[in-house]
């Protein structure tokens, strides 16, 4: 079995999903959390930039590329080429949600409850209902893509669970958004890794 070593700071942001994609498989994985930055992990990193994978000691950035490759060896990709553009196309648009958070919400200093407020009822609720649409078109109940677990599944838990600290209620509005957060919850590895991971900032 290959050896994997996920390179990131102690907290979830972009490097949560592929833990997510680990825990899902079963898959065991050295979860190195790096406190001195930047110090030598930066001048490590390939890219100078963390969140990195490295398997059989070859070291692999950008968390989405590595994410669907683990995604595709664990059987969470999608069954044929049609599932996994869907899931691909999925993860993309959660993919837009985040990157609106991280720009506008994760590093603001000033006006926070301003800028707060604005994103969710622009950015949020816009990427949310074409999250909805896409589960709709694409899912089953409690599946975002065909009916079985992808990592657009998992994706869409961990980006949503950021937004749901911002604001609780958010999602009463997306019934398929939460049908596929109970699956995840449900889910006999992925509620363990959940319950056991720690408490960190971000």
């Amino acid at each position: 079995m290959p050896s994997y070593k996920l390179t990131y700071f102690n907290g979830r942001g972009r490097a949560e999903l592929t833990r997510l994609i680990f825990s899902a498989a079963g898959v065991p994985f050295q979860d190195e959390r790096v406190t001195d930055w930047p110090g030598t992990a930066k001048a490590e990193a390939p890219l100078g930039q963390l969140p990195y994978l490295t398997v059989d000691g070859e070291k692999i950035p950008q968390s989405i590329a590595y994410s669907r490759m683990l995604a595709k060896r664990f059987n969470m990709a999608g069954n044929d080429e049609l599932e996994q553009v869907k899931t691909d196309v999925v993860v993309d648009t959660v993919n837009d949600l985040q990157n609106a958070y991280y720009l506008k919400v994760f590093k603001a200093t000033e006006n926070r409850d301003t800028v707060i407020s604005k994103f969710l009822t622009e950015d949020a609720l816009v990427n949310l209902e074409r999250i909805e649409k896409l589960v709709n078109l694409y899912g089953s109940e409690g599946f975002s893509v065909g009916n079985s677990l992808k990592w657009s599944d998992l994706h869409l838990y961990d980006v949503t669970s950021i937004i749901l600290t911002l604001s609780e209620d958010i999602l009463n509005k997306f019934p398929k958004i939460l049908a596929v957060r109970r699956t995840v919850e449900s889910n006999e590895k992925l509620a363990a890794y959940l319950k056991a991971r720690p408490e960190t900032p971000f």
